[in-house]
């Protein structure tokens, strides 16, 4: 019997899912890392430096509901971005 893995790397400033080696953003000398994705996170350093945590929990929110998310579930996830590390000690 077939059995799902689910992985439990997710990026540690948005959230996705870090599925594939492609999904991870990239260090400085062009290494992938485990902690970042690539939409967040290339060549060492953030692609949005400015963003606050709430802009992200915005974002995240937006492409969930883009993506057809419940809007209750879409909320619920996106409020999660605070617990994620690029965000510790960051207050909703």
């Amino acid at each position: 019997m077939n059995q799902l893995k689910f992985t439990k790397a997710v990026c540690q400033s948005c959230g996705s899912p870090l599925l594939k080696e492609s999904d991870r953003g990239t260090e400085k000398g062009g290494s992938f890392t485990d902690t970042y994705c690539r939409r967040c996170y290339r060549q060492g350093i953030f692609t949005e430096p400015q963003m606050t945590a709430e802009e992200m929990r915005e974002s995240v929110r937006r492409k969930m509901m883009e993506m057809r998310f419940p809007r209750f579930l879409a909320v619920l996830l996106s409020n999660r971005v605070y617990a994620l590390k690029r965000w510790e000690g960051v207050k909703p």
